[in-house]
């Protein structure tokens, strides 16, 4: 094995290195870093030689990263991370920010607050970049790394490393085009039964959850956006059940074939009010007991002290109490 000497290492090596690992493509790293993929390309060459590994293979999914790159992966970002926090300013100063802020969020989050925060952020921090996870690819191992600023979701049992901030509280209601029949006429279990209906569920993590639950490094995030057990239990003991016309994990596209159809789906509150008129959606508060759930701010207790995470944390604040 190739004798490792760090003092011989071009740190910029490792922002190659950490950008790959998130990206898994040459070229999204390349642009992330404002590098061409040639220069990525020679990047990893070197960093191969350095390391003495292949570190990262072409897979279906773009660059996999081999056994020890994903061994090096979490320390080397917390690395970067402290060295951050290092030469970072003791005051921020949102007007002249050129920082990213990484937010982690699901569909819902980002079709009822992010538009407004993203709207907030733009006029105080204008030089200032957001990007937006998907929370499948996992909250806490995200937040731990420091790869996102801040998680906003439903979640539980929440570690004692994490910081989590209750945001607001949401409720389901239950939509139909506006042009049924049964849009005109009181919702009870027996019109909803009669009605195919149509469930919002994320593929693959949905198989993965109990009570509606994952469990992602001891953090408990709610996956289930249909209130499946409830409204069957509800139908059970009146000798009903239910038809579903379609599945899907998308809650934009139910949002259109509920307009277009004589489906039925529950939603969350805000999103069915936010599209109701563009969609001419009919709402109906559940025909059974519907407790509500509640959306909160996540943000690592030590890497969230830095004064950028703390204004960012203080603008989801003011949007969420305004929805």
């Amino acid at each position: 094995m190739r004798s490792f000497h760090f003092n011989n290492l071009d740190l910029n090596l490792l922002r190659v290195f950490d950008a790959l690992i998130e990206e898994r493509s040459v070229t999204r790293a390349g642009e992330r870093l404002g590098l061409t993929q040639s220069a990525i390309s020679h990047a990893l060459s070197r960093l191969r030689y350095v390391l003495d590994d292949e570190l990262f293979v072409r897979g279906a999914e773009g660059m996999q990263p081999t056994r020890r790159a994903a061994e090096i992966a979490p320390r080397l970002r917390q690395g970067l991370l402290q060295l951050q926090l290092a030469l970072t300013p003791a005051d921020f100063v949102p007007e002249q920010t050129a920082r990213r802020f990484t937010i982690t969020c699901g569909e819902y989050v980002g079709a009822v607050l992010i538009p407004t925060l993203v709207a907030r952020l733009r006029e105080a921090a204008p030089l200032a970049e957001v990007r937006i996870r998907p929370s499948n690819m996992g909250v806490a191992e995200a937040l731990l790394a420091g790869r996102a600023d801040l998680a906003i979701g439903s979640f539980r049992r929440v570690p004692e490393w994490f910081a989590c901030e209750p945001l607001f509280e949401e409720t389901r209601v239950w939509v139909v085009s506006d042009r049924h029949p049964a849009a005109w006429q009181e919702l009870t279990l027996e019109r909803l039964a009669a009605l195919p209906h149509l469930i919002i569920s994320a593929t693959g993590e949905d198989e993965q959850a109990i009570a509606g639950y994952v469990v992602d490094h001891g953090l408990e995030r709610l996956v289930m956006r249909s209130e499946v057990g409830l409204l069957q239990g509800a139908l059970a003991a009146r000798g009903l059940t239910r038809a579903v016309g379609l599945t899907t994990p998308h809650f934009l596209a139910a949002l259109a074939v509920v307009s277009h159809s004589d489906m039925a789906a529950p939603l969350p509150r805000r999103l069915a009010v936010a599209f109701a008129v563009a969609y001419r959606l009919k709402l109906f508060e559940p025909p059974y007991t519907s407790p509500p759930f509640e959306i909160m701010a996540l943000s690592h207790r030590e890497h969230g002290s830095e004064p950028a995470i703390l204004w960012l944390r203080d603008l989801v604040r003011q949007v969420a109490a305004e929805l």
